[in-house]
């Protein structure tokens, strides 16, 4: 009996107003039970008739009384007997339900870090293009340099650096065992 999530959720607002039901009418019961009482008359006088009638009268009436009660306490008794088990089965449901509400959960957690493994792998890839770029670029400058500043250096007589190359690294990352790591690359300028 596999049931989907929402047909579990059905179920069990179902019970749970079966529930609900089911305790106001043990409450009415209750509060019916309390209400049961025996009005007793004394006699006007207390004639050997008077009194017997009177014995005769209270015990109609405590017997009357007493089945009252006994109705109420049977059909309350009915009425534990079914909140127990609605609740036996509201509990079992809920259980049910709530296991498969953690695995989508955990599915959907599972999915998100699959997703996102991807697209931090993907993102890292673009910044190591973006690095090797920067870095053939850089290259290219040095390269440029090392062509020209011979030339600058004699044009002013004197040795000059067309070009500070102060920056050594450029940002880079690397996988890790259970992470990237976002760190610095050597710049290699020396390249040809």
């Amino acid at each position: 009996m596999s049931q989907t999530i929402p047909e579990l959720q059905t179920e069990v607002r179902r019970l749970q107003a079966e529930i609900a039901t089911l305790q106001e009418s043990r409450d009415k019961l209750s509060s019916q039970r309390s209400e049961c009482r025996v009005t007793v008359s004394f006699p006007k006088n207390n004639t050997p008739e008077a009194i017997a009638e009177f014995h005769q009268q209270n015990a109609v009436f405590g017997e009357q009384w007493l089945q009252q009660i006994q109705e109420i306490d049977r059909e309350t008794q009915i009425i534990e007997k079914q909140l127990q088990q609605k609740q036996a089965v509201l509990d079992y449901t809920q259980g049910e339900l709530d296991k498969l509400l953690a695995g989508q959960h955990w599915q959907e957690v599972e999915n998100n870090v699959h997703t996102g493994e991807k697209r931090l792998q993907a993102q890292a890839r673009r910044i190591n293009q973006a690095a090797a770029q920067l870095e053939a670029e850089i290259q290219a400058l040095k390269a440029l340099y090392d062509q020209l500043n011979p030339s600058y250096s004699e044009w002013f007589q004197q040795p000059t650096e067309i070009v500070e190359f102060s920056a050594k690294t450029i940002p880079y990352a690397w996988p890790g065992s259970n992470s990237l790591i976002l760190g610095n690359k050597e710049i290699e300028l020396d390249k040809k």
